[in-house]
């Protein structure tokens, strides 16, 4: 178990304001660089404290690569709930998903660093619980959609992410690995998942 449970020492808001911290210095400053002092001193705690609420630097990432991925769940459910058609839903909620993870990556220089740690297996796995939700919410979809599915909707949704991997970091096209590039990196995945979603529909 890498990240506690205990909230003493200024509870939920003192575990917030070291997770800001944390952000920003891995942002701004890269994973490796940055040290537990320096996110303690810019929570204006003391270094003791931050050890109270995680055992480690890569647990500080942990919980914000959960963060990450709970924002993209988040964003995937209220699609799921909204008056699109299926069709829309799908394309709505896997934009949504490449979109997040490439703002990450290019929010700052070291975004993609930060990406990079997140996607390391131990990180990945650990992730698993918003990716089965994830997939969960995506075969709902394709359930209650009029799709023409040469397999079961669950392993339907499976195909469709593993179908997305190359609009993911490492990026197979290295024009999207740019902050500039978020246009095209939207209209080719867009193009993807409109052949996709055509090729399922029922005609």
């Amino acid at each position: 178990m890498i990240q506690k449970e205990n909230n003493c020492t200024g509870g939920e808001e003192t575990r917030r304001a070291i997770l800001e911290a944390a952000r920003k210095r891995f942002l701004h400053y890269g994973f490796k660089k940055t040290t537990i002092d320096e996110i303690a001193s810019d929570a204006g705690i003391g270094k003791g404290t931050v050890y109270l609420h995680f055992e480690t630097k890569e647990a500080l990432l942990l919980t914000l690569a959960r963060e990450v991925k709970r924002n993209v769940t988040d964003q995937m459910r209220a699609i799921t709930e909204s008056l699109a058609s299926p069709e829309e839903k799908l394309r709505r909620m896997l934009m949504a998903a490449i979109l997040s993870v490439h703002d990450v990556a290019q929010v700052t220089v070291h975004g993609t660093e930060l990406v990079d740690e997140l996607l390391s297996p131990r990180l990945m796995a650990c992730g698993q619980p918003e990716r089965q939700a994830q997939l969960d919410l995506l075969t709902r979809v394709l359930s209650e959609g009029e799709f023409d599915l040469p397999c079961t909707p669950t392993e339907a949704a499976s195909y469709l992410l593993l179908a997305m991997v190359p609009f993911f970091p490492p990026y197979l096209n290295p024009c999207h690995a740019k902050p500039s590039c978020r246009k095209g990196l939207e209209a080719q995945a867009g193009a993807m998942l409109d052949f996709l979603i055509h090729g399922i529909h029922k005609h």
